[in-house]
Order: structure tokens, then sequence, then C-alpha cells
């Protein structure tokens, strides 16, 4: 009896190691690579998945041009550098999310220890769409939505 219920132990674990979501190693990522974002969303960028590393860059098309910044006025060094992402790091992923943590980050708090976000992503031919659903703090209501399309 004791023999049984080892067997059907060790067959529940097995099932369900095997039925949950499997972390990929960054060579059978279909992230890897370099991924423009669209025009469309009013953004310029690239974010870049290779390796474990990764690297996030977008910045608003419509930021004025400050030739001096020295002169700039705080209204101005915020509207210049308030519609502007930067954070780059390590990755994984798991089924159709990508759980980024940050090394470096424009903002600081995206680059404390510990910190992390999750993505959801999908890809269809050459676009990829990233949705965010939670960070360190939690669920993410009405997430950051991504759209890419592969350049490389």
């Amino acid at each position: 009896m004791l023999k049984r219920i080892l067997v059907a132990i060790v067959v529940a674990m097995f099932l369900l190691t095997a039925a949950g979501p499997k972390i990929m190693t960054a060579a059978e990522s279909p992230l890897q690579g370099a991924w423009q974002v669209n025009a469309s969303s009013g953004m310029a960028g690239i974010f870049i998945f290779s390796g474990k590393h990764y690297s996030m860059m977008a910045a608003s098309t419509e930021r004025p041009d400050i030739t001096d910044l020295s002169k700039a006025t705080a209204d101005e060094v915020r509207a210049l550098y308030g519609p502007m992402i930067g954070n780059a790091g390590v990755y994984d992923v798991a089924g159709n999310q990508v759980t980024i943590h940050p090394v470096v980050a424009k903002i600081p708090v995206v680059m404390k220890p510990g910190a992390y976000e999750v993505y959801e992503f999908k890809i269809e031919n050459n676009n990829l769409t990233l949705t965010q659903r939670r960070n360190v703090r939690g669920p993410v209501e009405r997430g950051t939505v991504w759209t890419l399309t592969r350049v490389e």
C-alpha cells in the first residue's frame, strides 16, 4: 500500500512539473533580437533581447529641441526627459510572460535590488506586443502596452 502511495506521489509530481510554465533559456527565447517601437505610438525606440540580457529605450517624438540644457527651465527639462523610458538588465521567459530584472534604469526605484516587471507577450509574424501585467509592488492596472516590429 505504501509503495502505491509513493508511486502515485512521484507520478503526480512529474505531471505537475511537466505541465507548469517552462522557463526558457535565452537560445530558446522567441524574444531574442532587436525590436523597433512602432511610430504610431508617438514614441521612437529599440528593445533588444539577447542572451540573458535586455535593453529597453524609447522616447516621445514630440519632445522639445533644447540645445543648451544649462539654460533650460525646470518645465523644459521635464518635457525633455519625462516622456522617456530606459532600463536594461536580465530577463527570463516562462510561457507567454517575460520577467525583466533591471540593473540600470532612468527611474531609480525601477532598478532597486529585487525589482522586476512582468510583461505578457504575443508574437505574430514580425510583430511583438508587450503588455505590463505586474511588478514588484503587485498587479498593474491598465499596464503599458508596447507594439514593436522585429528589425533583427
